[in-house]
């Protein structure tokens, strides 16, 4: 799908609670993506997988693959990557799934936070990205 320089694009799903909220899912600006945070939200932006980090992990990055593929690029376009997550020692666990998505690479910049509590308290993790689109 051909875009334009500061395009915006919404989850089909999410797409009322979006603009209701007031946030895009990603923002094109030139060659630049940048992509909300994005959680473990099913139809109508509620929560899935509550307590299950790794099924919450697994639709998160699911969900940061239909935004790219939006842009027609994958996960060898991110160059950062930022995970607010409430239990580190589950990412830790987590990092071989985590992998899976990025194959042999190229890797991002990434960074890992733990934070006391997401927007919702079932969300156990919150996932950021910039990606380089083709000039």
């Amino acid at each position: 799908m051909e875009t334009q320089l500061n395009d915006r694009f919404y989850m089909p799903e999410w797409r009322d609670a979006q603009q209701q909220i007031g946030f895009a899912q990603a923002v094109r600006h030139g060659n630049m993506l940048r992509l909300s945070g994005t959680a473990s939200m099913g139809d109508g932006f509620t929560p899935v997988h509550a307590g299950d980090f790794e099924a919450q992990l697994r639709h998160v990055y699911g969900a940061i693959a239909v935004t790219l593929d939006h842009y027609g690029v994958g996960f060898d376009a991110i160059v950062r990557e930022t995970m607010y997550v409430t239990d580190m020692d589950a990412l830790a666990a987590a990092i071989p799934l985590r992998r899976s998505f990025y194959g042999e690479g190229p890797f991002p910049a990434s960074t890992a936070v733990e934070v006391r509590r997401l927007l919702l308290p079932e969300l156990l993790v919150e996932i950021e990205v910039d990606a380089v689109l083709p000039a």
